[in-house]
């Protein structure tokens, strides 16, 4: 059973349900109906309100539409034939036999007109779309279109050609008008208006010509030919090519909006940096500089940088208003998404005008508590550089001690203005000072023992900026000191940051603290056998000492024997330096030159251990300083000489 015969058999069931459902019609109140329409290729023919039987009026009506969709469908019938038969209680259209649409008293009663006329209308109405659509499809009529269609595109392409050869002819001409002279208005030695800058606004012009015609011409070459087809004229597209057209419109306006405020942001910010020293100046009261040209040109730098933004966020909101407004479903969001923007900046409005009471006298305490802090700046400055001298208070105390107190006096006018902040007695800002005064007491543990611990040795003055000391396994000079930390620079150049509260743990070893008063005693210690005379040693240990750069004469280096151990004695060499920072290299060059010494005597120096047990080996010391007729002894063992020469025949 094919489609067509489907839906003329659901018109036969309808008018069958209206003979044997008609009592059920009359009773109850009569109620307002609602139509449902019997649409063809878009066009509404007529609506069904009532129902018949089980079928309501929507059933109904979609039935109605399948059996006209099939009389469409169908090119070999005579729509002539459509005839109106009389039955008992209705009117029913139909086509050969088959119905396609039962007309009912109530459907007359609705349409306040007697059945036989509805009945009539609607059949004229329904012969009349079905002949006009067999027309519209026709193939005489489709060729016909299609002739249209080429003849539209040839129009659009022969108006695309035109502005394709008008426009760069056009955009010649202005070029050429940019060069000539007639067109400069000069004022004073000063252009006015400029014949480049005309023609630069031709062009701008051009092209939004250009775009405006190429825009319109696309727009009604779409709507035209999918006006002229009858499978897209149903489509009713016009209303949403019009809308696109001008929102494409639209969006290149405000592009080219946006575009400007940029350049134009641009150009200014480049002429801020040209007017530089010429028309922007420094601004001076007297011998005073109150405000520089390069913070001048900064100033408007920035001010330009909000302006722009302003103005782009104005063209935002233009645009979004204008294309919001193209569309039914979007005509609200504009105002709404505005509103988002405006509550909160109308709210910021009224409490900063509301606040400028509050804010006038937190102007002044900060103009005097930054007063006073100056004021406390020039005394500690006085108090480092010496002119101002306190008995017991040291010059290195200075500028610590300005640091606490600039920290006090601080913190004083921060509880004064407190008070006066928006906000401040709000249960949140509250909440949010106790959670934070929490967070800080748990988090800043060590960093407030830092910072006590950094007081204590300000005013312990363990040592000052470039002592060499050493702190716990650090040695080094002493680069930075502050509140929190120390920072000590090693011989390697690695800087070294130790944490206050570490310092103040550990010992303290200053050698620079008394080496330019007293000297600072260098000491190093050798082993040498009993084999070799004491008083030889010290002769060979002070005269290393003397030869010794940075070594003091005055006081004399001097030695001591530390020790007398089982195989050795320990004697230990002390020298004066006042050169505390040299220490490294001190030490160097006393090694060199204690080797030297020891060397050009002959004696050697050498593991305990291994001396102790060594006899008739090659002597440790260098070849250089032996005789040219030195030989290596021979092997003894408890004085017997086994094989080398006897002992009066060693040389």
């Amino acid at each position: 059973m094919n489609r067509q015969r489907r839906n003329r058999l659901i018109a036969a069931f309808s008018a069958v349900f209206l003979l044997c459902s008609r009592p059920a019609f009359s009773q109850g109140g009569p109620k307002p109906p609602r139509g449902y329409p019997v649409v063809l290729d878009g066009d509404t023919l007529f609506s069904v309100s009532n129902g018949i039987g089980v079928f309501n009026a929507e059933r109904r009506a979609d039935a109605v539409n399948r059996a006209v969709r099939g009389l469409a469908g169908n090119d070999t019938l005579a729509y002539d034939s459509i005839r109106i038969a009389e039955r008992s209680d209705y009117l029913l259209i139909e086509l050969f036999g088959e119905p396609i649409l039962a007309v009912t008293r109530e459907d007359a009663a609705v349409a306040g007109m007697p059945g036989r006329e509805l009945a009539g209308r609607y059949r004229d109405k329904l012969v009349s779309k079905l002949e006009e659509r067999r027309e519209a499809y026709s193939r005489k009529n489709l060729i016909q279109k299609g002739l249209w269609t080429l003849g539209y595109a040839a129009l659009l392409s022969l108006f695309l050609f035109v502005c394709s050869r008008l426009f760069p002819f056009l955009r010649r001409t202005v070029d050429r008008l940019g060069r000539w002279n007639r067109l400069h208005v000069r004022y004073r030695n000063r252009d006015l208006i400029r014949a480049s800058s005309v023609a630069a606004v031709l062009r701008i012009l051009l092209k939004g010509v250009w775009f405006v015609l190429v825009l319109f011409a696309v727009t009604l070459f779409i709507s035209r030919t999918l006006q002229i087809w009858p499978y897209t004229r149903r489509w009713d597209m016009q209303p949403v090519i019009a809308k696109l057209a001008w929102l494409i419109f639209d969006t290149v306006v405000f592009s080219a909006l946006y575009r400007g405020v940029h350049v134009l942001s641009r150009w200014l910010n480049r002429q801020f940096r040209k007017w530089k020293g010429t028309k922007i100046r420094s601004i001076r009261i007297k011998t005073v500089e109150v405000l520089s040209a390069d913070r001048t040109v900064e100033a408007l730098t920035f001010m330009n940088k909000v302006g722009r933004f302003a103005l782009m966020v104005f063209i935002a909101y233009l645009y979004l208003t204008v294309v919001f407004s193209l569309f039914s479903f979007s005509e609200t969001w504009a105002e709404k998404l505005i509103g988002y923007v405006l509550t909160p900046l109308k709210t910021a409005v009224n409490a900063v005008v509301g606040f400028l009471p509050n804010l006038f006298f937190i102007i002044v305490m900060v103009f005097v508590f930054h007063a006073i802090i100056r004021f406390v700046r020039m005394i500690f400055n006085e108090l480092h550089s010496g002119r101002i001298d306190i008995p017991g208070f040291y010059r290195d105390w200075a500028l610590p001690t300005f640091k606490i107190v600039r920290f006090l006096i601080m913190v004083l006018a921060a509880i004064i203005i407190f008070p006066y902040l928006p906000g401040s007695h709000s249960p949140f800002f509250r909440g949010i000072s106790v959670f934070l005064g929490v967070l800080f007491s748990l988090g800043s543990t060590s960093a407030v023992s830092n910072v006590v611990a950094g007081i204590v040795l300000t005013y312990m003055r363990p040592f000052v900026l470039g002592d060499r000391v050493r702190i716990a396994d650090t040695e080094g000079d002493v680069v930075e000191k502050t509140l929190l930390v120390t920072r000590v620079r090693t011989v390697k150049n690695v800087d070294i940051t130790i944490p206050n509260a570490m310092v103040l743990g550990s010992h303290i070893v200053n050698y620079s603290s008394s080496a330019q008063e007293k000297g600072l005693i260098l000491h190093t210690t050798v082993t040498i056998g009993y084999d070799v005379p004491w008083k030889r040693v010290h002769e060979l240990l002070l005269a290393a000492a003397g030869e010794t750069e940075n070594i003091l004469d005055d006081p004399p280096p001097f030695v001591l024997q530390k020790s007398l151990d089982d195989f050795h004695v320990s004697y230990e060499l002390n020298a004066y330096t006042h050169d505390s920072c040299g220490m490294s290299g001190i030490y160097s060059g006393l090694h060199s030159k204690i080797q030297d010494k020891f060397n050009q005597a002959g004696v050697e120096i050498m593991s305990p251990h291994y001396g102790a047990v060594r006899d008739g080996n090659q002597t440790t010391v260098p070849a250089e300083y032996l005789p040219k007729e030195y030989r290596a002894p021979s092997f003894r063992l408890f004085g017997v000489n086994l094989f080398g020469p006897k002992k009066e025949e060693r040389p």
